[in-house]
């Protein structure tokens, strides 16, 4: 499982990147080479079908199909599309390229951080190879109404390498919802998805991100989420899924400033042989700082799904309250499903804790209603119905919520 003709294939793909990035481009190739394609070694990806990823060479797509959008923000193949983009006023959008010369000495702090501390090597790809990317800002004390939605659409033919990049930030006590969803049209199969998104929150500002991932046909999809949260701000995470080829959501959350937050959720929903892999990563950096996390999955047939996450909080983050939970509810003798929370606590002044539960359906309640006249098949459905909607009931959105009542019929 070396890998070599997926290497090489990426290679050219970098080797073709000249723009104003060239030197971050530059920087992420070199701790992308530096770190290495990952290995069954690599704890994150123990349990990721690297094999059968690696058996592709990817490359980069070079045509647009026209498209019919209502989104607020469009990305086609991995590309930015702004002549289908529709912004309110208050969103100050600019490609990466035009950005890096108007906000430099935001944007090179940022992606200086970024090369000191990113360690996944598909995020660092991601930089060095990502497509023309966008910057979003919006100033302090702006409240935008409504979600913001972003479509990430896929319509080439396979196999595509389609590394998209977005960059959000938000001043000091703005507020905004993002609603990203992931689509593809017409033959898809067998695409590698390596989207970046990266949310920076001022003191005091809120961000909502809900992420909905769909592929009607096998796919990769290696995502990474990245938010750095200063003082009293809060990020707010949901992430809904049916699976695919492989699925892989990465995050990595910094707690920077006292009083901030995070809070993360996920669902996934797996049947067939699809795949679906939670990585996360929450630094507690400064005092009074708080995070949850709850991350739920049914396997149903051969499917397949893993949880890995850890919290660490550093010696200066006293009073520090940190909560990981992980729950997979198995429907198949033959599904799999791994779990590994971790805590690291270097402050004596914390209240932490995590855990993990591996389930079938409870014989005794499924009991109970069938003495009350429900057949099996209803009472089973009523079950997983229940575990599930506690992540996507209250959602403002009704094609999300059927979306994922479809994948429990």
């Amino acid at each position: 499982m070396t890998g070599s003709n997926f290497l090489t294939a990426l290679e050219k793909q970098y080797a073709e990147r000249q723009d104003a990035l060239r030197f971050f481009r530059e920087k992420g190739w070199n701790q992308f080479s530096l770190v290495g394609l990952p290995t069954k070694s690599h704890e994150s990806f123990r349990y990721f079908p690297l094999r059968d990823l690696y058996s592709t060479a990817f490359t980069l797509p070079k045509s647009q199909t026209p498209i019919p959008s209502n989104a607020h923000l469009v990305f086609v193949d991995g590309k930015y599309r702004p002549d289908l983009s529709n912004l309110p006023p208050q969103v100050m959008a600019l490609p990466l390229e035009e950005a890096i010369r108007s906000h430099g000495t935001f944007l090179q702090r940022h992606f200086a951080q970024t090369l000191l501390e990113e360690k996944d090597p598909f995020a660092l790809l991601n930089l060095a190879i990502h497509a023309p990317g966008l910057f979003l800002y919006i100033s302090p004390k702006t409240v935008i109404d409504g979600p913001i939605e972003c479509l990430y659409l896929t319509t080439t033919e396979s196999p595509a390498l389609l590394p998209s990049r977005l960059l959000i930030a938000l001043g000091a006590g703005a507020k905004m919802t993002c609603l990203i969803r992931h689509q593809q049209m017409g033959s898809t199969e067998n695409t590698l998805a390596l989207p970046v998104t990266e949310i920076s929150l001022d003191e005091g500002a809120e961000f909502d991100l809900i992420s909905a991932i769909f592929p009607t046909t096998p796919s990769w999809h290696l995502e990474a989420i990245r938010a750095n949260v200063k003082k009293r701000a809060q990020f707010r995470s949901l992430a809904l899924t049916s699976g695919s080829k492989a699925v892989r959501q990465s995050y990595r959350i910094a707690l920077k400033g006292e009083e901030s937050s995070a809070e993360l959720k996920g669902l996934s929903i797996l049947s067939g042989s699809d795949t679906a892999h939670t990585h996360v990563h929450m630094e507690h950096e400064a005092p009074y700082t708080r995070s949850t996390q709850l991350f739920k999955g049914v396997v149903q047939d051969h499917s397949q799904s893993s949880f890995e996450g850890k919290i660490y909080v550093h010696p200066l983050a006293q009073k520090t309250e940190a909560y990981q939970l992980s729950k997979h509810l198995i429907l198949s003798p033959n599904g799999v499903a791994n779990s590994k929370p971790g805590l690291e606590i270097f402050a004596d002044d914390v209240k932490a804790s995590h855990g993990a539960t591996i389930s079938q359906l409870d014989k005794e309640a499924l009991f109970y209603l069938q003495t009350r006249g429900i057949d099996l098949p209803t009472a089973q459905r009523l079950l997983i119905s229940g575990f599930c909607r506690e992540l996507y009931a209250h959602l403002p959105y009704p094609d999300l919520t059927a979306a994922m009542e479809k994948e429990l019929t």
